[in-house]
């Protein structure tokens, strides 16, 4: 059964024009202003150009299509869903085989992920390492640092033989600590496996939302990861928690956008979905398909978002992010307050709650990305441009903004791009 989150009171009264509800006892405040979209869709913006987004970021699901439910069908609606790799932990390498042919059917990849690749591995990578579906190789979620020299070794062996893929490791988030990541300081096990290891993606979870509320650390850790990133010049993969299990709440469109977007504006070159099938074990639920198969409404967000995502994905594929800060009272540990706008931002204005303002470059274009990185408050945002400045629709639109002539709204988690 699908839980929807019910509105148990609804005040009418104006304050600070805002209107406050509360939803499962938490008050949700409410912004008095247009959303970003009328403004954009009152432009009839089908008539501008589009950012033409050809370089589709990675998007992966863990728990994807598993054994068990290897067929067409399951393969074609992950790949509606907007995920283009596969992740599943496969028994043998012909379950392996079938799942890279069915990927290929329907066009997506997936990561070789068997007890071959670790026991058979010269067999098993050269049995694989010319199928056009093949992601790349799984090599271990969460490792400690006493594990780098042993998956150090297993890497070079896997690229000696096939060097166009890459080798993935998933590490541990901040909250982990010193006693699970086996390194004195975080920052000191990350760089142990960028620098030991060929790795030529960096992957992490964290899972910021625990119940209603956000983990401290969570911007913190993703400061960490994009500097990472940036002095090893190995791009990132960052996670969205999409199944409910202990305190993991059951989520809803707004926490996914959170998650993914606030990934995206630190320079994430990738979303990853835990889960996209609900496991089958402790208390995991609600996952975007569950056990039995069946589509959630989860499933219907994630797919939402991932439109979104590749909408705008040569916006992300193709930038640098060049400064991260985060506008308001009360910013996340270990991040960096707004100070400055760029030149073409004439003044910035939000009431209502924090936002993070990301500024990013590609080779044509600069863009500021503003989010609402509250997890129930809807923020109001007054922002003044230059006539070279344009906003981008979430169908990646390009339209003046000039077409905004007042305040305008952002629900939680959602973001609005300006292009110069």
């Amino acid at each position: 059964m699908i839980k929807k989150i019910a509105i148990i009171f609804i005040t009418t009264v104006l304050l600070s024009s805002c209107f406050t509800d509360v939803i499962d006892g938490q008050e949700i405040k409410t912004i008095d202003a247009k959303t970003l979209e009328s403004y954009l869709n009152n432009n009839s913006t089908t008539k501008y150009a589009n950012v033409n987004s050809t370089s589709p970021l990675p998007i992966i699901g863990w728990v994807g299509i598993t054994r068990t439910n290897l067929t067409i069908e399951n393969f074609q609606r992950m790949k509606d869903a907007g995920i283009n790799i596969n992740i599943s932990h496969y028994p043998h390498v012909d379950s392996v085989q079938k799942a890279l042919d069915l990927s290929l059917q329907v066009g997506i990849k997936t990561l070789i992920d068997c007890p071959e690749l670790t026991n058979n591995t010269i067999e098993t990578v050269n049995r694989f390492k010319d199928h056009p579906a093949n992601a790349g190789y799984f090599l271990k979620d969460e490792p400690s640092a006493s594990e780098v020299t042993y998956y150090a070794k297993l890497a070079k062996l896997i690229e000696s033989i096939d060097n166009t893929r890459f080798c993935y490791i998933n590490l541990l988030p901040t909250y982990a600590g010193p006693e699970i990541f086996a390194a004195s300081t975080y920052n000191e096990y990350i760089q142990r496996y960028v620098t030991e290891i060929p790795l030529k993606i960096l992957s992490f979870d964290h899972y910021p939302i625990i119940g209603s509320t956000i983990r401290f650390d969570w911007y913190k850790n993703l400061e960490t990861i994009k500097d990472e990133s940036t002095k090893s010049n190995i791009p990132f993969w960052a996670f969205a928690m999409a199944t409910a299990h202990g305190s993991y709440p059951i989520t809803d469109i707004n926490q996914l956008r959170l998650q993914v977007f606030s990934n995206l504006a630190y320079g994430a070159k990738g979303i990853q979905y835990f889960t996209f099938q609900t496991p089958s074990k402790n208390d995991y639920h609600m996952g975007p398909i569950e056990r039995d198969g069946t589509k959630t409404v989860v499933y219907e967000y994630v797919k939402i978002i991932n439109e979104e995502i590749q909408a705008l994905s040569s916006v992300f594929s193709t930038s640098e992010v060049k400064k991260v800060s985060h506008y308001g009272d009360n910013i996340p540990d270990g991040t960096r307050p707004f100070t400055t706008s760029p030149s073409n931002i004439k003044s910035l204005k939000i009431r209502g709650g924090n936002a993070l303002i990301s500024e990013l470059k590609s080779e044509e274009n600069s863009f500021f990305l503003i989010q609402n990185n509250n997890l129930f408050n809807e923020i109001g945002i007054k922002i003044d441009t230059d006539e070279r400045t344009f906003v981008i629709s979430k169908k990646g639109y390009i339209v003046p903004a000039s077409v905004i002539d007042g305040e305008f709204k952002l629900e939680p988690g959602d973001i609005a791009i300006f292009m110069k």
